[in-house]
């Protein structure tokens, strides 16, 4: 009887202690401050109602701000959805033997953060960069620097997410629909409709993505945006909360107002993943199409625009930096300095970004065994993991900034809050990468444990851990790679005299020391790119110890 209660005991601490931990990551802050914006004194204790708050940030260039977020996204989405399905239709479907190369670069384009690109463009465009000595080009190119540069920048960085959600229908297309339309003599355009309308689900959920990741985006527009006068929707948030005094019923109403833009694009998702499963033609008898092999010409082409493309997404960036930072006189002294200012940033965002991955891996595994179980507690997570990955970052660190800061939870302005609002960002991707291979693990696995006597811990940990092992791994570098280029929470929460690499890069960009604000980005990226090159192969190492499947 005794041994029953401490199992029924254990077995109601864990998800005790997951709603705890939803509530201190999201509910409690979210809670307080989003609903500021209709009860302006829900935290002095007045329960009235009021729209004040939204007609202040309307007015105080929240209408402008809003949109040109909304032209400026919409713009990038349309941009980036075709560029994507191109992409996706030369690596799945064509025979060229560099096609493995596109997908590389479209993952190092995943990978790399948002102001990777747009800072590319700014030092590009700078008086001092590498066409300095060409005064027709650099006028062209500080024409960019405004909302085109914007929307390029915005559409290079939504540009995976639209090849994702094409590859994958791409790949699991059936040909028995092309190969009918051939035999009943339809043309080429009937045939191109016909498989237009087969990937409208992903077509519509990649641009949907790619509209939600470019509304909600804050380092392209803390860094193009900012110093081209465009305000945008993320950026006016940031300024809210930073400003003297600050009005948070304000913040908060601009934060209600990002995220109806991006609600109708959420919208869109859902609707177009309901479509797909509704129109789901892959079954036994299911054949994939054939990829084509092209013609001399074609592939030509082809490759000279998947290289233009390559070089204004990454060529572009890399040449900017590189040539600025290598420029003037004395540049290996000055790396030495900026050596000397970037170690430490790279240095404190390593140690938070140990600390904030092994934190949301941690969590992210009990979470989707509970997703993988489907009850009703499974499906209650799935959509609060929904809601949190829609969340835009900024709206949670300004969250944070205020709930954080009163005398009941006084943890503002210290370490501990800072990885409080990593963990909370990076555990909603971290918990859908594992959700698969959680699922794969059948049942009768726990059950042949229990019958050697093992106990539930010891079979989690000798069963379960080592199958596990390398999506947990690629969970944790994900989340670590994710933290520490993350800026709105770094930029808002970071605590004073211990700058993240990311809010580094700011200040350098925001001060116009465009040399060291290259050798920090070429300093940054490699640091971190040596760090994950080195943890992907200790993870390989450990699993290879643990008998765990490649």
């Amino acid at each position: 009887m005794l041994r029953r209660s401490c199992q029924r005991s254990g077995g109601a601490l864990g998800p005790a202690l997951l709603a705890l931990a939803a509530l201190a990551l999201w509910g409690w802050p979210l809670g307080g401050f989003l609903g500021q914006a209709l009860l302006p004194g829900l935290l002095r204790g007045g329960l009235h109602p009021s729209l004040a708050a939204f007609g202040q940030a309307w007015a105080d260039g929240g209408a402008g701000a809003l949109r040109n977020s909304w032209l400026i996204s919409m713009l990038a989405s349309l941009l980036a959805l075709p560029l994507g399905a191109w992409l996706a239709w030369l690596r799945e479907r064509s025979l060229l033997a560099w096609r493995g190369w596109i997908e590389a670069g479209v993952w190092l384009l995943l990978v790399l953060p948002g102001y990777f690109v747009a800072s590319g463009w700014m030092l590009l465009a700078a008086p001092v960069g590498p066409l300095a000595h060409w005064p027709w080009l650099l006028a062209r190119a500080q024409d960019l620097l405004g909302p085109p540069g914007i929307v390029i920048s915005l559409a290079f960085k939504a540009l995976p997410y639209t090849f994702l959600a094409l590859q994958l229908s791409l790949r699991a297309m059936s040909a028995a629909p092309q190969e009918a339309a051939r035999v009943l003599g339809l043309g080429r355009m009937h045939r191109l409709r016909l498989a237009l309308q087969a990937l409208l689900p992903a077509l519509a959920a990649g641009f949907a993505a790619a509209f939600a990741e470019s509304a909600s985006d804050f380092a392209v527009a803390a860094t193009l945006g900012a110093g081209s006068g465009t305000m945008m929707a993320t950026y006016a948030i940031q300024q809210s909360v930073a400003a003297m005094p600050v009005n948070f019923p304000a913040a908060a109403a601009g934060s209600w107002m990002l995220l109806g833009l991006v609600a109708p694009a959420l919208w869109l998702q859902a609707q177009a993943r309901r479509r797909s499963v509704a129109a789901r033609s892959v079954g036994s008898r299911h054949r994939p199409a054939t990829p084509r092999a092209l013609s001399p010409g074609q592939t030509l082409a082809h490759g000279c625009g998947a290289a233009l493309l390559g070089l204004l997404a990454l060529g572009v960036p890399l040449f900017s930096a590189t040539s600025l930072a290598l420029g003037g006189i004395g540049h290996g002294h000055s790396f030495t300095r900026a050596a000397a200012q970037v170690l430490p940033a790279f240095g404190y965002s390593l140690r938070m970004a140990l600390l904030a991955a092994s934190a949301a891996t941690a969590l992210a595994w009990p979470i989707a065994r509970a997703l993988a179980a489907g009850s009703r507690l499974g499906r209650f997570v799935d959509l609060g993991l929904t809601a949190a990955m829609a969340l835009p970052g900024i709206v949670l660190a300004a969250a944070y900034v205020q709930m954080y800061n009163l005398s009941v939870t006084p943890w503002y302005g210290g370490s501990g809050l800072l990885a409080m609002a990593y963990v909370a960002l990076a555990l909603p991707a971290a918990t859908r990468l594992l959700q698969g291979p959680v699922a794969q693990l059948h049942g009768s696995l726990g059950e042949a444990a229990r019958v050697h006597g093992l106990s539930r811990l010891q079979a989690l940990l000798r069963v379960e851990w080592p199958l596990l092992a390398p999506a947990l791994g690629a969970a944790w570098l994900m989340a670590a790679l994710h933290v520490a280029f993350e800026l709105p929470a770094s930029q808002l929460l970071y605590p004073a005299g211990h700058a993240p690499l990311a809010v580094a890069l700011l200040n350098a960009a925001s001060g116009f020391q465009l040399r060291l604000q290259a050798r920090l980005q070429l300093l940054g990226i490699a640091l971190l790119l040596g760090f994950a090159a080195l943890a992907r192969w200790t993870f390989a190492r450990a699993a290879r110890r643990l008998g765990a499947p490649r």
